[in-house]
C-alpha cells in the first residue's frame, strides 16, 4: 500500500499535468485600458465613467461637435496597442443622408484595433430633410453583427424611453440624462473587458429594445421595439424671465480630452497581481502537500 509522501507526491505530479494540460484562457489583448472618443455627448457623459469603473484605466479625447472624420482624427491621436477597449462615440454630427460616412470610419478603426473590443453607442440625432437616424443606427447594427464583440449600447433607445432626460434642444441630455448615459457605455466597456457577446439593438430610426424591467411610452414590453419619429426644433431662446440655465445645460467647463492615467502605477498593480496569482498556485500546492504529510 503506497504512504502518504508517495500519495502526495502522485497528487503533485497530476495537478501540475492537469495545469499543463487545462486550455489557456485567451488573453485579451492591451493592458486593460480603455480610450474613449467622441464630441459633446461624450463631454457630458466620461466624466461620470470612472464612477462605474472604478480602478480600470481610462483615456479620453472627446471634442464638442465632431463628426466622425474628427473622431477617427481623435481616435489616431491617441490609441495605443496597450488599450483593450475603444469607445468609438460618433455619428450624431453625421450627415444622416450618408450613413456610410459612419461605416467607413468604424471600418477604419477596426482595422487599427484588430481583435480589440470596440464599444459603438446608437445614434440619437437630428432629422435632417426627412431623413432621421435610421440609416447610421443600421451601420452600428451591422457593425456589431460582422465583428464579434462589439458592443452597442442603445442610446437611441435610452432618449426615446427617457425623454425627460434630456435638455430642450433633444439632443443633450441633463446631468442626470449624462450619468445615465456613462453607465449604459461603462456596462459596454464592462462586457468588453469580460469578453463577453453584445446583445444586439434595433437598427431603425432612433428606436430600440425596451429593457429589462422598462416598459416604452406606448405601452411596449421589454424586448419590443420603441421607434421614434420626432423632428426636433433648435432650442428656444432663453427669456429674461428665466431662473437660471437648464440644469445640464451649462458647458462643461474644460474640455476632457486626454484624461491621462498614472500608466507607472497600473503597471505596478499588474505585476502585483500577477506575482500574487503565481504564489496562491504555489501556496496551494505547498497546503495540499502538507496536509498529506501531517
Amino acid at each position: 500500500m503506497p504512504n502518504r509522501r508517495g500519495i502526495a507526491a502522485a497528487l503533485v505530479v497530476a495537478l501540475f499535468a492537469a495545469l499543463a494540460l487545462a486550455p489557456a484562457a485567451r488573453a485579451l489583448p492591451g493592458s486593460g485600458r480603455v480610450l474613449v472618443v467622441g464630441d459633446s455627448l461624450e463631454e457630458l457623459t466620461s466624466p461620470y465613467l470612472q464612477h462605474f469603473l472604478p480602478g480600470v484605466p481610462i483615456t479620453v479625447n472627446a471634442v464638442g461637435g465632431s463628426n466622425s472624420f474628427q473622431i477617427l482624427d481623435l481616435f489616431e491621436q491617441s490609441y495605443e496597442p496597450a488599450d483593450s477597449v475603444v469607445v468609438f462615440d460618433a455619428g450624431t454630427n453625421d450627415d444622416p443622408e450618408y450613413p456610410q460616412i459612419l461605416q467607413e470610419n468604424l471600418a477604419k478603426v477596426a482595422a487599427t484595433v484588430g481583435e480589440r473590443c470596440i464599444v459603438v453607442p446608437t445614434v440619437h440625432g437630428f432629422t435632417v430633410n426627412g431623413v432621421d437616424n435610421a440609416g447610421k443606427n443600421r451601420v452600428v447594427a451591422e457593425f456589431a453583427a460582422s465583428h464579434p464583440g462589439t458592443q452597442t449600447p442603445d442610446w437611441a433607445g435610452f432618449v426615446h424611453s427617457h425623454p425627460q432626460l434630456m435638455q430642450s434642444d433633444g439632443l443633450h441630455p441633463i446631468e442626470a440624462g449624462s450619468q445615465a448615459r456613462a453607465e449604459l457605455i461603462a456596462e459596454g466597456i464592462s462586457r468588453c473587458l469580460a469578453e463577453e457577446p453584445n446583445t444586439p439593438v434595433a437598427a431603425g430610426a432612433n428606436e430600440g429594445a425596451i429593457p429589462p424591467g422598462q416598459t416604452g411610452q406606448n405601452g411596449e414590453t421589454e424586448g419590443q421595439l420603441s421607434p421614434s419619429h420626432e423632428s426636433f426644433e433648435p432650442a428656444a431662446e432663453a427669456s429674461e424671465a428665466s431662473q437660471g440655465p437648464e440644469p445640464g445645460s451649462q458647458p462643461i467647463a474644460e474640455p476632457v480630452h486626454f484624461k491621462l492615467v498614472d500608466r507607472v502605477a497600473t503597471r505596478r498593480q499588474e505585476m502585483l497581481g500577477a506575482a500574487t496569482r503565481g504564489l496562491g498556485i504555489g501556496a496551494v500546492l505547498l497546503a495540499l502537500t502538507g496536509a498529506l504529510l501531517h
